[in-house]
């Protein structure tokens, strides 16, 4: 099984008809399989390996310069360095022991250029790091996610016959975040041995996640054409890496009272080599930007999605008070 790969350049030059198609197919995947591939998507191959470039670039740098600007371990929002082991996904304990797994990744985490409440951390750029221009490309990177998230959702609003603006006024501050993931190369072994993980499985905390990642491999989506409560997972192919991966993430399917439920998903050895028992893993490396509703909105279910026959499954709370329920237990 692989996932739908649609072409978003149908929605951007068609007609009513084609758009409307086409916003039924990304329901579809969505909620099928949490997730759906994207090509036409509007960033170029040349700006795709620039974003590449700079994060292996950042992840080059000497250990005391990303130490410099550490993330502080807590329920805040993540700004700036987090090493190996920094988080562990122990809250989706799939095989029952309670035990808490090493995540192997490193990873860089900026917000808006404008968060005063959770300010950015930057690296110095020197050219002896060879870094002159990495918050210029963040920053502008950044910036051109949010117009195609605010995109994606509104092209959601359509499949799920709701007025314009009914998600994407929720979001319209722009709180979202990007990271830069690095997993260090490890061993079959490592994995295999039962405490040490690439990341864990998890679903997001916000709206829609925009991933890029390298050919690498070892990205997992659940498998939900299984049922129920065995949990099984289904390796993503990573042979295009200018292909988007989007995924839905928590409070899309709090908003939707659960009619689009997030991706549940996991980084591990890649489906090419699950059987092997022994062996070397490369580097890997993948760019994640995480759309999120305003800090203050409610993450609870929406009356649009809410009947007698379909009641409120999730309180209202606000984002940024999930979010640091979320975090509190990762960093447990």
């Amino acid at each position: 099984m692989s996932l739908p790969v649609l072409d978003l350049s149908i929605y951007i030059l068609g007609g009513a008809q084609e758009q409307r198609r086409f916003s039924r197919d990304l329901l579809s995947s969505f909620q099928a399989h949490g997730f759906v591939k994207l090509i036409n998507h509007g960033f170029d191959r040349e700006y795709i390996d620039e974003l590449m470039d700079w994060n292996q670039r950042f992840f080059k740098l000497a250990p005391s310069t990303k130490a410099s600007i550490s993330n502080q371990k807590g329920v805040n929002p993540q700004r700036g360095y987090s090493g190996v082991g920094g988080e562990s996904f122990k809250h989706f304990d799939l095989d029952g022991t309670g035990e808490k797994f090493v995540d192997v990744k490193e990873h860089f985490d900026q917000g808006p250029c404008n968060d005063a409440s959770f300010p950015n951390q930057w690296p110095p750029e020197t050219a002896s790091n060879d870094l002159i221009g990495f918050r210029a490309f963040m920053e502008s990177y950044f910036d051109i996610a949010i117009t195609l998230s605010h995109q994606l959702l509104s092209i959601l609003e359509i499949a799920l016959n709701v007025a314009p603006g009914s998600l994407t006024s929720r979001c319209s501050l722009n709180h979202n975040e990007l990271r830069l993931n690095h997993y260090p190369a490890t061993t079959i072994e490592e994995i295999r041995g039962g405490h040490v993980r690439r990341t864990g499985a998890h679903t997001d905390y916000g709206v829609l996640t925009l991933l890029f990642q390298d050919r690498s491999g070892g990205l997992e989506v659940q498998d939900r054409s299984v049922p129920a409560p065995e949990v099984k997972f289904m390796p993503v192919a990573a042979d295009d890496p200018y292909e988007l991966v989007v995924n839905v993430a928590d409070t899309l399917q709090r908003w939707t009272n659960g009619i689009v439920p997030a991706g549940l998903h996991q980084v591990t050895i890649p489906g090419s080599r699950r059987d092997e028992v022994r062996g070397k893993l490369r580097d890997r490396f993948s760019v994640a930007y995480f759309m999120k509703s305003n800090r203050e909105e409610s993450v609870g279910s929406l009356p649009e999605f809410v009947s007698e026959k379909r009641p409120a499954k999730y309180e209202h709370v606000s984002a940024i008070e999930y979010h640091k329920r979320r975090h509190a237990v990762l960093y447990a």
